[in-house]
């Protein structure tokens, strides 16, 4: 939200996504990397997960996940960024009320003004049965966003 929508609120975490790795191929994540998630939150006094792949392990086969826009290389670590749209179908699925206001940002920004908009952002990224089994976090955002 910082990057994409110029938000000014903090947080505790950056989600992340690996790319290219699927299932049990996290686990060859290099070492390195843990080992500068680890110096990096002991150095600046952060929580050890303030490098959150927790997203990217709960979510990894109930939605699409798209490459995103290449924001940075840091040698071979390229780091993407995903689209508005990809962030705000995620928020609306997660239905938390945290999200809320970065929902009403984000439809701003993107001049989304229905509700069939936003679900049809919905239906490009998140599985059918993701949806179906999250569906009282999705009414429940759609509804907050989308007063009748």
């Amino acid at each position: 939200m910082l990057l994409l929508a110029n938000m000014q609120r903090s947080t505790d975490d950056i989600d992340i996504f690996w790319l290219g790795f699927k299932g049990d191929e996290r686990d060859s994540i290099p070492l390195t990397v843990k080992q500068a998630v680890h110096n990096i939150a002991s150095t600046n006094n952060l929580d050890i997960d303030w490098f959150n792949d927790m997203t990217d392990l709960l979510l990894h086969d109930l939605v699409d996940i798209p490459t995103g826009k290449l924001w940075r290389k840091y040698g071979p670590l390229h780091v993407y960024v995903p689209s508005k749209e990809y962030i705000l179908s995620l928020k609306i699925l997660a239905g938390r009320e945290k999200d809320i206001e970065d929902c009403k940002v984000l439809l701003r920004q993107m001049n989304i003004k229905t509700r069939q908009q936003a679900q049809l952002l919905v239906d490009r990224y998140i599985f059918p049965p993701t949806q179906t089994q999250n569906l009282d976090n999705i009414e429940k955002t759609l509804s907050a966003l989308f007063k009748s």
